[in-house]
């Protein structure tokens, strides 16, 4: 490794007391995996601007005049340049794959699909740590790029269905109603609120399913050990702990998952803690990369908004002068 200390960009943690330094799976396995082999040796750098990455995707990594991204590409990196991780990542390929595939559908599924999670805690975090306007636009944009994945998963259900489904079948004309008694009436109200709690029910368990068939073959190959490779944390251990850590200790409005980990599988969550007080439970190095472009594009933006505002209040004074003049 240079001598230059390593900068790991990734997305930023959130506000309040979680006590985890990021809300994306891969910085977060990343920034615990770091801790691991560099312990100490890192800077962690928060940006939300991924078009600083030579992939165009958060995290990334600078060693020097190095840039390295994404995920695979960085620890393949810290492998090929000394890392000292004796349970190298290429015996873990498969569960590595198969555990940023599977248990990360659970994790987006928690913080992008369920509409109380969105709405009350994802959006705010995200949102935190945008320029103003792009407080707007940015966060919805994100969770639309996770859409596709989820629906892949069956782990995407569209938010506020019962209400949408409720005014479909009730936006008829006042003289629709007119044919039906006020029984018949309630009786069909009833009757569509009564289906749409079915469905949503049943889509939660579908979830907790899916859920379980994953969590249990990690908790198998973990078994009774302390780590997945005996004695010594390993990359597998960095991601799934990271993943574990998301679903169990956000505070969640909608804790679906989060009471599925907690509740049944404790062995995945005290194997997340150790490895949390292993690599996370001191202070970090850490600065803030709003970057001058970011700066520049929020000063630009806001001298738009002036100008249009300005030229509207100009054309409106202008507009009436014409109109009062004999």
């Amino acid at each position: 490794m240079s001598s230059t200390p390593v900068e790991l960009h990734v997305w930023p943690g959130p506000p309040g007391q979680w006590g985890l330094p990021s809300v994306d799976a891969a910085s977060l396995s990343l920034i615990i995996y770091l801790q691991l082999v560099l312990p100490s040796q890192f800077v962690l750098v928060e940006t939300t601007n991924p078009e600083l990455s030579p992939s165009g995707q958060l995290p990334f990594m600078k060693n020097g005049e190095d840039v390295v991204a994404p995920f695979s590409s960085i620890i393949s990196y810290l492998a090929n340049n000394g890392s000292n991780d004796a349970q190298g990542p290429k015996s873990h390929a498969p569960w590595l794959a198969h555990a940023e595939s599977n248990l990360g559908d659970l994790v987006l599924h928690m913080f992008y699909s369920l509409h109380a999670n969105w709405n009350e805690l994802t959006f705010p975090s995200i949102a935190h740590h945008f320029p103003v306007l792009q407080r707007y636009y940015r966060p919805n944009a994100i969770r639309q790029s996770y859409k596709s994945r989820l629906e892949t998963a069956g782990l995407w259900s569209l938010p506020g269905i019962e209400i949408e489904q409720e005014k479909k079948a009730f936006s008829r004309k006042p003289q629709d109603f007119d044919r039906l008694s006020e029984q018949q009436s309630t009786e069909a109200k009833e009757g569509v609120k009564a289906h749409d709690r079915f469905l949503q029910v049943f889509e939660r368990e579908k979830v907790l399913d899916k859920a379980r068939s994953t969590l249990d073959i990690y908790a198998r190959l973990l078994g009774q050990k302390d780590f997945f490779s005996g004695d010594r944390p390993s990359l597998l251990d960095a991601t799934v702990a990271a993943h574990i850590l998301l679903l169990s200790r956000p505070p969640f409005p909608d804790p679906l998952l989060q009471d599925l980990v907690n509740n049944s599988y404790p062995s995945l969550v005290a194997h997340a803690n150790r490895v949390y007080d292993l690599t996370l439970s001191a202070p970090l190095s850490t600065i803030d990369a709003t970057t001058e472009s970011d700066v520049w594009e929020t000063r630009l933006r806001f001298a738009f908004f002036g100008l249009a505002l300005g030229g509207i209040i100009t054309y409106s004074a202008a507009s009436h002068l014409n109109v009062i003049t004999p």
